[in-house]
């Protein structure tokens, strides 16, 4: 018999409803980086079914709703999704009965809460409650939940006085531990380290401006736009996202400057180049032409500065057909200026290593007028996955999602265009495996209408990142 009425744990009955149960299988699939809505509405079908075969009466009781998911899930080979089910199922009991000893033992805390205008309030409940419901949306019955649980563990601390920002930050993990972990994420607060922000205070000036909203885009962007397992990659290290701190520009623009023998004017056109890119891409390179190079070796110390100038808007490379005595009495400091050359040389890639600059080469930057646009850099850290194939299924499916993203971003401008770049980090090249992930990220992003070029060229930044998974 079809039910049609569910009887709550509190005795209460409500009408049967089929999308809670696909809601509940689509949440333990998002639980193990599985998002298949069609799966769960299908799965969801299979249940109703279930329960219209094995039922003898209209009404039936939540737990036997719930263990005919777990059934229907394992029947059907979807063990994780079913693990996750249960454990979710087995957490909410848990809450449910420290809930009933809380209720009897509660107590208020004696302390005071500190607000953002530095008045000092005492611990009040239905202050507190009504704070929960506005901030984040909560229901009263769930705002009493997450209020309990702040209250029991507040009562068991030595604080005599709390901040409200600390306060909320109790309130999330009382909203994760009542399962309330969409709420808890929807409105979990943007926090930026301290330490740094100090560091930048010593600064002063538009950097602590221009870094302090760097994070805050980065965390929104990880918050607000990127799925869960798109998510859950990036916090392990196994995938890096370029541009999270600035989503409204491209990844890297790069171009060659005509030559000219009037190095004033070669390097004037560099700098219109440059400070046009610098709005439109987190990171531009410039090639100047090997007449510059020549002036240089023959002591041209005057084009010192202006280039050092140049490097502070873009990476100033100086195209040389070959050796240069240039490197001996290096001019420049720091890593913002190097070489480019027309093909690799191992001397002077050894050379610059010494100095710990990079080497750009290939025959293109011997062309004025060469541009290139990579709108989207990502890259993914297979290492340890070797003939690991549906891992490297999830991290194909996870990169085109965080591009598809990206893309989305970029649109919004209408500016940004070029190519879609991704790099594969800790594989043995033309390995096996390594051929195997980068033909089902090309393959992933055509199904999804996109066209994915592969890579080697690395930035720092998401070497860094990439390295998080060795630590």
């Amino acid at each position: 018999m079809k039910p049609v009425v569910v009887v709550k744990r509190d005795g209460v009955a409500v009408p049967f409803d089929q999308p809670r149960i696909v809601e509940a299988i689509r949440q333990a699939q998002l639980a193990v980086g599985i998002d298949d809505a069609a799966l769960a509405n299908e799965l969801g079908t299979v249940v109703l079914d279930h329960l219209t075969r094995t039922c003898d009466h209209a009404s039936i009781g939540i737990e036997d709703i719930q263990d005919a998911v777990v059934h229907v899930l394992q029947e059907s080979g979807n063990y994780e999704v079913a693990l996750a089910y249960t454990r979710y199922r087995d957490a909410r009991e848990r809450f449910r009965r420290s809930r009933q000893t809380l209720i009897g033992e509660r107590s208020a805390p004696h302390l005071a809460v500190i607000d953002l205008d530095g008045r000092r309030r005492p611990w009040d409940r239905d202050w507190l409650r009504n704070l929960i419901v506005e901030h984040f949306g909560l229901g009263e019955k769930a705002a009493a939940d997450a209020l309990i649980q702040v209250e029991a563990f507040l009562v068991e601390s030595s604080l005599v006085q709390l901040t409200t920002p600390l306060l909320l930050s109790l309130v999330d993990a009382a909203l994760v531990r009542c399962g309330m972990h969409d709420q808890a994420e929807a409105r979990s607060p943007l926090r930026i380290d301290r330490t740094t922000v100090r560091a930048l205070l010593e600064l002063r000036g538009d950097a602590v401006v221009r870094r302090c909203g760097e994070e805050v885009l980065r965390q929104l962007s990880l918050a607000e736009e990127l799925p869960d397992q798109v998510l859950k990659l990036y916090c392990r290290g196994r995938l890096w996202v370029d541009g999270l701190d600035d989503p409204m520009r491209g990844s890297h623009f790069a171009a060659t400057i005509d030559g000219s023998s009037n190095p004033w004017q070669v390097l004037t056109q560099a700098f219109a180049v440059a400070t046009d890119a610098r709005a439109r891409w987190r990171r531009a390179s410039i090639v100047l032409p090997p007449s510059i190079l020549g002036h240089l070796e023959r002591g041209a110390t005057s084009l010192v500065a202006p280039i050092l100038a140049l490097a502070e808007h873009a990476f100033v490379y100086l195209y040389c057909d070959g050796r240069t005595p240039l490197l001996d009495t290096w001019p420049f400091p720091g890593r913002t200026v190097s070489i480019a050359t027309y093909a690799d040389d191992f001397l002077l890639l050894r050379r610059l290593q010494e100095l710990h600059l990079p080497l750009l080469s290939g025959p293109h930057l011997m062309e004025g007028g060469w541009r290139s646009r990579t709108a989207v850099a990502l890259a993914l850290n297979a290492q340890g996955l070797d003939n690991e194939y549906s891992q490297m299924d999830l991290l194909a499916m996870g990169l085109v999602s965080a591009a598809r993203v990206r893309q989305r971003q970029l649109a919004v401008r209408g500016e940004v265009e070029g190519d879609l770049r991704f790099a594969i980090y800790g594989l043995t090249a033309s390995s096996p495996s390594h051929e195997y992930l980068e033909r089902q990220v090309v393959q992933e992003a055509l199904r999804s209408g996109l066209e994915l070029r592969r890579t080697s060229h690395l930035p720092e930044e998401a070497c860094a990142h990439l390295g998080r998974l060795l630590e």
